[in-house]
């Protein structure tokens, strides 16, 4: 499968990033806690070529670019695993759904749209009064959120596929539903499923991003996009990188993995495929 020169740029800067910040805490050892008043509002290196720090310091004297690291290290992280968790529920209920039919598809199919009803934030409320605020949190709020499309999909790649001659075969056969599933119905639904969880893992980083942002995430001293943006946006006109800086960066990150989705679908999807 031959890759655009472009898409695989936005690879390559994408896994960068990742790398970069997955090794935060190795590369700058330090304490998030941790405040330097005397360095307070410092401007970043690019305005100022004197400045010791490359994006500047924010209200407590803290490197921001150090501290986009983690930032970057913690949203990501929260994203992926509320991703993951979205697509194993979404996929349990999407083959109880298609397989069966009947009322358990009717049952499942309700509680799919119900659960689209019903407000992200409204969602994490209640998760962060339960639980408190924070990654475990983020995940699920991810997570609860998530599933009914991953969901959706499968269920409407199941019913396609279990009324193929490959599948009624082995069914005549005397194959479980189990042993189709893993034999036939998994291996085929897996293209559709990682474009999809590519493509909605930008959504998820926004989703951690607005979160912390209105205070049900992440929680100071700890740290992520929203987290930043929020702390600056009071800070705005005086120090304006302290909010702008990560707010660039959440727009980078979600237009590299939306173009990359974009790509593995025109790739992936066979339908695609044949109109190329």
């Amino acid at each position: 499968m031959k890759i655009p020169p472009f898409i695989l740029f936005l690879m390559i800067s994408f896994g960068l990033i990742v790398i970069a910040s997955m090794l935060a805490p190795v590369l700058f050892p330090i304490d998030l806690s941790d405040t330097e008043l005397m360095a307070r509002f410092k401007p970043p290196r690019f305005i100022d070529s004197g400045s010791e720090y490359l994006f500047g310091t924010d209200s407590l004297g803290r490197d921001v670019g150090i501290r986009l690291l983690y930032a970057t290290r913690t949203s990501i992280f929260i994203a992926f695993a509320g991703m993951v968790l979205a697509t194993i529920f979404g996929l349990i209920m999407g083959v109880l759904s298609g397989l069966n039919g009947g009322l358990t598809d009717l049952v499942l199919t309700f509680v799919t749209d119900s659960q689209l009803s019903v407000p992200t934030t409204f969602i994490g409320i209640i998760c962060a009064t339960i639980m408190g605020s924070d990654a475990i949190t983020s995940i699920i709020v991810i997570g609860v959120t998530g599933w009914p499309g991953f969901a959706r999909l499968v269920r409407s790649q199941v019913i396609q596929l279990k009324e193929a001659n490959f599948v009624e075969s082995s069914r005549s056969l005397g194959a479980t539903k189990t042993r189709i599933f893993f034999e036939h119905i998994l291996t085929n639904i897996s293209s559709p499923l990682i474009v999809y969880a590519t493509m909605n893992l930008s959504s998820f980083i926004l989703l951690e991003s607005s979160l912390s942002y209105i205070g049900l995430g992440i929680q100071p001293p700890g740290t992520s996009l929203g987290v930043m943006v929020s702390d600056g946006r009071n800070y705005l006109l005086q120090s304006w990188w302290m909010a702008i800086v990560p707010s660039v960066l959440i727009v980078l990150l979600i237009l590299q993995i939306s173009m990359i989705g974009d790509w593995l679908r025109d790739k992936l999807d066979p339908k695609l495929k044949n109109k190329s």
